[in-house]
């Protein structure tokens, strides 16, 4: 009966201790963190270029569509 006992509280054990293993396993966190850092500076880049760089890209934006749009419409075909 108590081989059988012991037996299970070994098997208990094992387990458990599997169990946290898998938790402290960090495999794959610093590629996390890398993809992180480069989100958050894309972000900053993108923050600090509309800032300083708004009025050049709507510019450039407005034509790009209205020249897309005369092309799409045919507007400025001549026959």
């Amino acid at each position: 009966m108590f081989g059988r006992l012991t037996d299970r509280l070994l098997l208990m054990q094992i387990a458990i201790a599997e169990r946290l293993r898998r938790l402290r396993d960090e495999r794959g966190q610093t590629p996390t963190e890398y993809l992180m850092i480069v989100g958050l500076m894309a972000v900053v880049i993108v923050i600090v270029f509309v800032t300083f760089y708004w009025q050049q890209v709507k510019q450039a934006a407005s034509t790009w569509v209205a020249n897309v749009t005369q092309s799409v419409t045919g507007k400025s075909v001549t026959p």
